[in-house]
């Protein structure tokens, strides 16, 4: 019973050691993006889920064609709750877009095409 109860603990810390390194990950990108003047776009889903999983080649191509304008980062819900929470996801996959000023000004739910999201960032002015 003692193991038990001693194995529950020690993976009890590490569930909450795992949400803040994810906080902390995120805060840390998104300073280094406004300090650099980027836009942002947080991709928030989770591995598995088959829309978000759609999500990764519109990511990587962004980041290639946006390469050193625009910061993508993805948060999986799973992992990181406290930031699907601080960005007040509650379905995913979930698009924010964050100015150079750190400050929402789109967000789009679903799967979300590259195509789609090229006047999205045309208006951010890159």
């Amino acid at each position: 019973m003692k193991n038990k109860i001693a194995i529950f603990l020690l993976f009890m810390i590490m569930v909450a050691m795992v949400g803040l390194s994810g906080a902390g990950v995120v805060d840390d990108t998104l300073s280094n993006a406004k300090q650099q003047g980027k836009v942002v776009m947080l991709e928030i889903g989770s591995v598995g889920c088959i829309p978000c999983d759609n999500m990764k080649p519109v990511m990587e191509k962004l980041r290639a064609n946006y390469n050193g304008k625009l910061e993508v980062l993805f948060i999986d819900v799973r992992k990181d709750h406290e930031n699907a929470r601080r960005f007040g996801v509650t379905v995913i996959p979930t698009q924010v877009f964050l100015d150079k000023n750190g400050k929402e000004f789109h967000r789009h739910i679903g799967f979300y095409s590259y195509e789609e999201i090229a006047p999205v960032l045309k208006k951010a002015g890159i």
